[in-house]
């Protein structure tokens, strides 16, 4: 299972992940100095716990730290959801291969596969060309039709400029991908629904 064993893990519980908080994340320490540190870094690097700092008159800052707590609120929620993880999981798996098999006749559209057997997805992506994708997606959300980008590339965005190389292969890839639609809420129909549309987004923009 992902967090159980390797380096330090990061989630993401944000709405469109398989296990949604509303939003936050969680981070899994394989030592308690790891631990330790990440306790301190969400809370403005104080190092004393709010349970500590009930109990005593003053407290200490270690060093630089952000406001990253996962609120009380958005953890109820994550509760919930864990105790029907199974049934979202299963759910997930059952839409996926729902996608795969309405998208199998269509060519102008090829899915990026994923392991359904090993993994849960949490969302369903198609390559189009790329000189299609984004007449694609105006006209489908125009619809109203929930389809999105994940992700353009890191590459390419200011933060890693310093880091900057060519990588034509990634460039091309990431003006063909379109996310469709896909959360557990989602119907059958809904998904033959979507893949129609996008049937006809491409006929229209051939």
């Amino acid at each position: 299972m992902v967090g159980a064993t390797g380096a330090l893990t990061c989630f993401s519980f944000d709405p469109i992940k398989n296990l949604t908080m509303g939003q936050g994340g969680a981070i899994v320490p394989r030592s308690p100095e790891e631990a330790r540190r990440a306790r301190s870094r969400r809370l403005f690097g104080v190092a004393q716990s709010r349970e500590e700092r009930a109990s005593i008159t003053s407290y200490a800052v270690e060093g630089p730290g952000l406001r990253g707590e996962l609120s009380q609120i958005n953890a109820a929620f994550g509760l919930v959801q864990l105790e029907h993880f199974s049934t979202v999981a299963a759910k997930r798996t059952h839409l996926w291969r729902t996608y795969r098999d309405a998208l199998s006749e269509l060519d102008a559209a090829a899915l990026i596969d994923v392991d359904v057997d090993r993994s849960v997805p949490f969302n369903c992506v198609v390559r189009v060309s790329a000189g299609q994708r984004d007449t694609v997606f105006e006209v489908m959300r125009g619809q109203g039709i929930g389809v999105g980008v994940h992700y353009p590339p890191n590459h390419s965005q200011p933060a890693f400029a310093t880091w900057h190389r060519p990588l034509p292969v990634t460039d091309e890839i990431g003006r063909q991908i379109l996310s469709l639609p896909f959360h557990p809420a989602m119907s059958d129909e809904a998904v033959h629904y979507a893949v129609t549309a996008l049937s006809q987004a491409l006929r229209s923009t051939s």
